[in-house]
């Protein structure tokens, strides 16, 4: 659950000069708290999601080290943080002429999930059940998932550590790339980092773990995984969706997981560990390395796909081709996968190994 530090709005709109809050909204206020939380789970909830990091030392993230060098003096860091936001406001305003787009209400959130500091900015428009004096929320607000447009989430605590460390993983992440959103993201300075030869290794892991918080046995992991690779496989060089997954990771739940339980793997996916995209092109070469085994050594080559292997003494896989002895690491090739030509040149090897012992 996210404890929300600090939260303020500004108004962004094409036509005028930006409306800005000259104050932080009142945490203790159950309303503005309320959609603070309600905002960030959105975000958490929203499937089209890109990761990356700042493209370099711009005006943005040059302010966001401000921000937490007063980490210590709440004070001074209420007065950062809020002219971090008025100043982001001026960049986003520059951005937004050159567009199509109209505007809106731009939240600001600086916010603490699993121990990390993390600033959330989003764009909402007409909301509904939101009503605001002076940008402050004065009435009952319903977020609207469909009205959350734009939004960036910085990992800060992870954008420090890149700062003085190797620490390359990726600590940002943006909801709405297109031609008419752009400008949001390129007034954080913001550019994305996930490929989708990334994003295709992830999945089987994302995948085994978010089922192994339910103790899901080793055989529904096995199905689970080779409906994820079919799938893959499937739609070789084509756009695949996290929804798919996602709908494979619930169907493999079991019947006592809660509604909750099953509503949980497009956030659990999102983890800083995982950062999965919501589509993302099924490359040929890693799908393959999913969906094969390669093994070679002087004596012989092993090449097959893995829906092909079971195990010896597993029922289910009692008619697969190739079955593994876990017990003493042997093999077994079934004799229907030897054809007519294979026979023969190992009947030609066998003769001529007997020619030698005669």
């Amino acid at each position: 659950m996210a404890s929300i530090k600090r939260f303020v709005i500004h108004e962004l709109f094409k036509e005028k000069k930006p409306d800005l809050a000259d104050e932080l909204l009142n945490l203790g206020n159950e309303v503005i708290l309320k959609l603070a939380k309600d905002l960030v789970k959105t975000k958490d909830s929203r499937t089209a999601v890109l990761w990356g990091q700042f493209k370099g030392n711009g005006d943005f993230p040059s302010k966001l080290r401000d921000l937490d060098s007063e980490q210590d003096d709440e004070v001074q860091r209420d007065s950062v943080f809020l002219e971090l936001t008025t100043s982001t406001m001026a960049a986003l305003y520059e951005e937004i002429v050159h567009t199509n787009s109209k505007g809106g209400y731009i939240c600001f959130i600086e916010y603490e999930s699993f121990h990390d500091s993390r600033l959330m900015a989003a764009m909402i428009t007409n909301t509904a059940g939101i009503k605001l004096t002076n940008l402050k929320p004065t009435t009952e607000v319903h977020v609207d998932l469909s009205k959350l447009h734009q939004a960036v989430d910085i990992n800060t605590s992870g954008y420090v550590k890149s700062l003085n460390t190797d620490y390359n993983k990726n600590y940002l992440s943006f909801i709405g790339k297109g031609k008419h959103t752009d400008y949001f993201t390129d007034a954080f300075d913001c550019i994305n980092k996930i490929t989708p030869a990334k994003a295709v290794n992830k999945a089987p892991e994302v995948l085994k773990d978010f089922l192994d918080q339910f103790n899901i046995d080793s055989a529904t992991q096995k199905s689970a995984r080779a409906q994820l690779v079919k799938y893959l496989t499937d739609n070789i060089g084509k756009e695949v969706h996290l929804s798919k997954i996602d709908e494979i990771a619930v169907s493999h739940l079991p019947g006592t997981c809660t509604d909750e339980d099953k509503q949980s793997f497009i956030e659990f996916s999102k983890r800083d560990k995982y950062e999965m995209p919501a589509t993302f092109e099924a490359r040929k070469n890693n799908v393959e390395k999913l969906a094969k085994i390669y093994y070679a050594t002087d004596a012989f080559n092993l090449n097959f796909d893995l829906e092909n292997i079971g195990l010896v003494g597993v029922e289910a896989d009692s008619n697969k081709p190739i079955l593994f002895n876990k017990d003493n690491d042997d093999v077994i090739i079934r004799g229907r996968m030897i054809t007519p030509e294979v026979k023969a040149a190992i009947f030609q090897v066998t003769l001529l190994d007997d020619d030698r012992n005669d």
